[in-house]
């Protein structure tokens, strides 16, 4: 029995292909190989399979889909067994390519021989078929191995080169590291085999512009230069050296690899921690790092407290690092969070857990669930209330987790281990002797910085008064010690102590935590002192941001207006400290000096206005080119950065749309590109809400009022106030028409099609389609002309017209894949299905409307998910599977209620009447359906019309006299009512 999951998941029992179904089991499957033969909890699988929508009865859905694994995998080498914890697969590892994989590449870094290292490393690369465990790519539980295996792959390619180079092979190894480098561009080891295999085929102009390249990529991206070997290979090839052409060549970049240089693959933790990097060392706390790690190991909430600026996101940090413990780490850093809102939506990105509903706490604890794992919320002083009571939820549902928060004062949370951080001991006062000075790590902290801006500073008799004398008097508070050493290139201790004493003349002692906080707020005022006007204009500037910011941004923002180069400044300010780098190519403020920032600039109101606006034009252009490339291949990287932006986007809404002195149009350009993003979201709520706040502020134009005559369109079909949308798709295709703008002219009459598909007008809406399908092929728009043509299926296919629909749909098919965007494909894919189910082609449909259902559910989607649960519900019910069919059938009525989308939630609860066992049961789901279409004027499609003429006279037969009364009944109750009574039970029967 084989286990390939180096690629699109294959099993194959003695060389031959087992198919297993695509979805849920291929995912159940994964899930558990992961594990290497681990149990994993029944609860945590289920979280993993269905997330926040688990079926009514999820124990035995779980079961069912083991069952079939067994089924149709299980044999001598591949067992599936019940753990007094939950399930766990037992399988040889020998049959297993990633295993496999794994000990190919630890072969290929020990062999001393260059023959067996190629040989090995060849191997281990021909395995892949594809990206590692694709079908779960988008599962939390995969990542990590993901990643592993990832890295792994990038070692084995190195391996394979330095291989060849050592042969003489360079024309062979070059085609395969062109690529690589484009791949991977910091990866200095392939940039210096690149250079040396151009070298060593003649080729030195080139390799030297290779050489330039990898400089420039690492300066511009990272702010860095080169390491000394790919320095000393430059060097080596300007003067054409011959031990370039000894063989074995030598291994650029890294030190060769041995059993002892590399741990081996099984050494890697099932999870990476995501712990903010450290680009600089810890300093005096490895008691309180070990103490730290010692509450975690005995408590489920620890939490860190102290004043601003004494280290407690760092000594967080330095104690998950490395990770030791089983579980994941996810740090959630709050710092840019408002009070009041969004600790919930900054918990779920850090854990990886989609928002659908607005009970963020109740869907993180469904989906952490009994998992193991260490959860960072950092900078909790803003939002106590928020964290404490997403806390509380969090410790009673999720066993597995541990939380460690820093915080300036306690959660106060039951349970709650406090931990104060304290500062760094300072020298006694009068000391001076070095070595006595030496030993005290605030001392030490400021040396060790101070030597990185001024190389060769050491403590000697000289200076060792004054720098203790600057630590006594920053009470050895880390950041302000940072601070101040950060200027030791260009003023000596003694006049850095001067400077201090001059902004500390205050009342008191001048101990306790009110004399940490003034020493801070000190020391970053006489930073500020020491920067140039254009360093300290900037860094005022920087302060609107957020969240973390792009170099572009940061130029863009902050620098408008200044002599001074933006990039020069900023990396000025990441040098002396007071910018931090928060990613490779992204940077933020420490949360104490954006808020002394802002004090500055909020003293001067033109300033803080025009910073404000450029920072509302950045995300307003952000946003407008979000909005045009995220129905592409690049789908889940522009939702990724949209997500990330969010909480600068909301800042941008309410400077532009609420403050004294706002600008509308610029709010309303920003809430026009959100919408789209807002409905993939399932976020209707804030969508109508910014969008009506911005229509008050117009008129802004007939473009932009067209725009909005087409987001509110939108959002009103979303959510069945279809009247509503056809008036304001209307207005939008007569605007968008007047100023010649083609394409949103297609957009408003496709959306205009819909909601008079909804409405019953068939011979309306596919005048719409056709007419918006032509506007779009005319722009070259394949998403918008393939959406158009799936749509327009969908209206032939309630014409009693499955013929055309098959052939609209094969044409949509082709055209959205090369559009690449995967919901609208996924979205063709479910109407296919749906067209097989008029045509009784049930087999047919259910693999299509499963593939549907994973893309939806992978995009994060929740409208097309509701929608593939319909369709495979409908499956099931053809298939004579009522009890399938219902499970389904529920999670999409869930669903569609927790959208608010009363007409998908209507057609759920009409097809769960027609599931039903019990005759009463159907007709009152049946009665509280036609309710809900009386009320939100919501007609049924011919199709819903026939589905229903099928069953509904058989259901008047079984009741007789008793229909009308079980209808009314229905009328009378609400759907959550309805869908709390278990399956199968009476109508009378306690609800759950």
């Amino acid at each position: 029995m084989d286990l390939l999951v180096l690629g699109p998941l294959e099993v194959r029992r003695d060389g031959r292909p087992v198919e297993v179904r695509r979805g849920r089991p291929r995912r159940l499957l994964l899930s558990l190989l992961v594990r290497r033969g681990d149990p994993v909890p029944q609860d945590t699988l289920i979280d993993q399979l269905w997330a926040d929508e688990p079926p009514v009865n999820a124990d035995n859905a779980l079961h069912l889909l083991v069952s079939y694994l067994r089924r149709t995998v299980a044999g001598d080498r591949l067992r599936i067994e019940r753990a007094p914890t939950g399930y766990r697969l037992l399988v040889d590892p020998g049959g297993v390519d990633a295993v496999r994989f794994e000990e190919l590449v630890r072969r290929a870094a020990a062999a001393e021989e260059p023959a067996a290292r190629l040989r090995e490393a060849s191997e281990a690369l021909s395995l892949w078929r594809g990206p590692a465990l694709a079908e779960a790519a988008d599962d939390p539980f995969a990542q990590a191995d993901i990643a592993r295996l990832g890295e792994l792959r990038v070692q084995a390619a190195e391996a394979r080169a330095d291989a060849l180079l050592a042969l003489g092979r360079s024309d062979e190894a070059l085609p395969d590291l062109g690529q690589l480098v484009r791949e991977h561009p910091f990866r200095e080891r392939l940039q210096g085999q690149l250079a040396l295999a151009l070298y060593r085929a003649g080729r030195q102009a080139e390799a030297l512009a290779a050489l330039d390249r990898a400089r420039t990529a690492l300066a511009e991206e990272l702010g860095l230069d080169p390491g000394a070997a790919l320095q000393q290979l430059e060097r080596q090839i300007l003067r054409q050296d011959p031990g370039l052409d000894v063989a074995p060549a030598p291994r650029v970049g890294v030190a060769p690899a041995t059993p002892t240089a590399r741990p081996a693959p099984e050494a890697v933790p099932p999870d990476v921690p995501a712990v903010p990097v450290a680009l600089t060392s810890l300093v005096g706390r490895d008691e309180q790092v070990a103490a730290v790690r010692e509450a975690l190991a005995g408590h489920r909430l620890v939490t860190l407290t102290g004043p601003g600026g004494a280290g407690k996101s760092r000594l967080a940090a330095e104690a998950l690092r490395p990770h030791t413990g089983r579980g994941a780490v996810w740090w959630a850093d709050l710092g840019a969070v408002a009070r009041g809102t969004g600790v919930g939506a900054a918990v779920a990105a850090a854990t990886g857990t989609g928002l659908a509903s607005d009970d963020p706490a109740g869907e993180l604890r469904r989906g952490i669930g009994a998992r193991e794992a260490v959860l960072v919320l950092d900078t909790c002083e803003h939002v106590v209330e928020e964290v404490a009571a997403l806390v509380g939820v969090l410790s009673a549902g999720c066993p597995g987790l541990r939380v460690l928060a820093t915080s300036r004062r306690p959660l106060g949370v039951p349970g709650e281990l406090v931990r104060p951080v304290p500062t760094l001991p300072v020298p006694g006062p009068g000391e001076t002797s070095p070595e006595v000075v030496g030993a005290s790590p605030a001392v030490r902290l400021f040396c060790d910085r101070a030597a990185a801006v001024r190389p060769g500073f050491v403590l000697d008799a000289a200076n060792a008064g004054d720098v203790a004398t600057v630590c006594r008097l920053l009470d050895g508070l880390p950041l302000a010690i940072e601070l101040a050493a950060g200027h030791a290139a260009a003023l000596s201790p003694a006049k850095t102590a001067a400077l201090l004493e001059d902004r500390l003349r205050l009342p008191g002692d001048g101990g306790g935590r009110g004399a940490r906080h003034a020493g801070l707020r000190a020391t970053i005022d006489w930073s500020y002192g020491l920067l140039s006007g254009d360093e300290a204009s900037f860094l005022d500037r920087l302060s609107v941001f957020r969240g973390t910011f792009p170099l572009e941004a940061a130029v863009e923002v902050a620098g408008a207006g200044l002599p001074a180069d933006g990039l020069e400044l900023l990396l000025s300010l990441v040098r002396q400290s007071l910018v931090a780098v928060a990613d490779a190519d992204r940077f933020r403020l420490l949360d104490t000096v954006r808020a002394y920032a802002a004090g500055r600039l909020a003293a001067d109101p033109e300033e803080a206005l025009a910073a404000a606006d450029r920072h509302a034009r950045w995300f307003a252009q952000f946003a407008e080119e979000a909005d045009r490339h995220i129905r592409g291949v690049d789908q889940a990287g522009w939702l990724a950065d949209l997500r990330a932006g969010r909480a600068d986007l909301r800042a941008v809404l309410q400077h532009c749309l609420r403050t004294a002195r706002p600008r509308p149009a610029l709010g309303a350009r920003v809430v026009c590109s959100l919408s789209w993003f807002w409905s993939h979201e399932g976020s209707f709520a804030e969508a109508r809400a910014w969008i009506a706040e911005a229509r008050a502020a117009g008129p802004h134009g007939p473009l932009l009022d067209a725009e909005l005559h087409l987001a509110a369109g939108m959002h009103a079909e979303s959510v069945g106030e279809l009247a509503v949308a056809e008036a304001e798709c209307t207005a939008a295709a007569e605007g968008f028409a007047a100023v010649g703008h083609s394409r949103g002219e297609a957009r408003a009459l496709l959306h205009l099609g819909t909601a008079r598909w909804a409405l019953g007008r068939l011979d309306d809406a596919a005048a719409a389609q056709g007419r918006s399908i032509g506007l779009y092929r005319s722009v070259r728009d394949d998403s918008g002309a393939g959406l158009g043509l799936v749509l327009r299926a969908r209206t032939a296919l309630d014409q009693d017209d499955p013929p055309l629909a098959r052939e609209l749909l094969l044409e949509a098919r082709h055209v959205l894949r090369r559009a690449g965007d995967p919901h609208l494909l996924a979205l063709c894919l479910d109407q296919q299905a749906r067209t097989c189910l008029a045509e009784d082609a049930v087999r047919e449909a259910e693999p299509l409307a499963r593939e549907a259902l994973g893309v939806f559910e992978a995009v994060g989607y929740p409208e097309g998910v509701t929608a593939s649960l319909q369709t495979l519900g409908q499956v099931r019910l053809d298939l004579g599977d009522p009890a399938g069919a219902t499970a389904l059938l529920r999670r999409a009525a869930a669903d569609a209620l927790d959208l608010g989308q009363p007409a998908a939630l209507a057609e759920s609860l009409e097809l769960i009447g027609e599931a039903a066992v019990d005759a009463r049961a159907a007709a009152r789901f049946l009665g509280c359906a036609d309710r809900l279409r009386e009320e939100g004027r919501l007609p049924r499609t011919p199709s819903q019309r026939r589905r229903l003429d099928r069953w509904l006279p058989r259901l008047r037969r079984e009741l007789g006299e008793g229909y009308a009364a079980a209808v009314v009944g229905g009328r009378a109750e609400t759907p959550a009512d309805l869908l709390a009574t278990p399956p199968g039970a009476p109508p009378d029967a306690p609800r759950r």
